[in-house]
């Protein structure tokens, strides 16, 4: 799905061939362990071709050397990229989950988005207030597995917490930009 988000998100700004495509995300995923092969790119092409959210716009022809197509966004497949990017937000799992959004928050409306990210960040203090709830004197265990249970009760409470002060980052963000239009 991310992958269709940047394919969507590149050619809602102009025709490129995937190549191209690969290239810029690369340029987005470098700060990530992701890596995206040419089989990848190329089979979401297709993928997206099938579904009427991309079609060709040329293909070139060259002695010794494969056809090369550039390819375009349909109108539905703008649809497809703003609804794509809502639905990120409401199906929320982690940070990076949100990557290739990201770069296509100018497709969508940021009032939306920042309702949406307010939304996240309540369910995240609901998690956080659970694991406060239940301290470690309530763990009916003893030794080496309630010592296992503590450190993984740190490291949720981290995480959340951590991921909340980003996404409070992110909503002041957006919310600079709600107050641009």
């Amino acid at each position: 799905m991310s992958i269709q988000i940047f394919i969507l998100g590149a050619l809602s700004e102009g025709n490129y061939y995937p190549y191209d495509i690969k290239k810029r995300i690369g340029k987005h995923l470098d700060q990530t362990d992701a890596k995206i092969t040419e089989g990848t790119i190329y089979y979401n092409f297709e993928v997206l071709l099938k579904k009427g959210l991309i079609e060709k716009v040329e293909t070139i022809q060259t002695e010794n050397r494969p056809d090369k197509t550039t390819y375009g966004i349909t109108e539905k497949g703008r649809q497809s990229l703003e609804e794509s990017i809502y639905k990120v937000f409401q199906k929320f799992t982690n940070v990076q989950s949100l990557y290739a959004a990201l770069v296509n928050l100018d497709k969508v409306d940021n009032q939306k988005i920042a309702y949406l990210i307010e939304d996240i960040i309540d369910k995240m203090k609901k998690k956080i207030e659970y694991i406060e709830l239940h301290t470690p004197e309530q763990m009916d265990t003893k030794g080496d597995l309630k010592d296992a249970l503590l450190l993984m009760r740190d490291h949720a409470y981290q995480s959340i917490q951590s991921d909340i002060n980003w996404l409070e980052k992110l909503l002041k963000h957006v919310q600079r930009r709600v107050a641009k239009d």
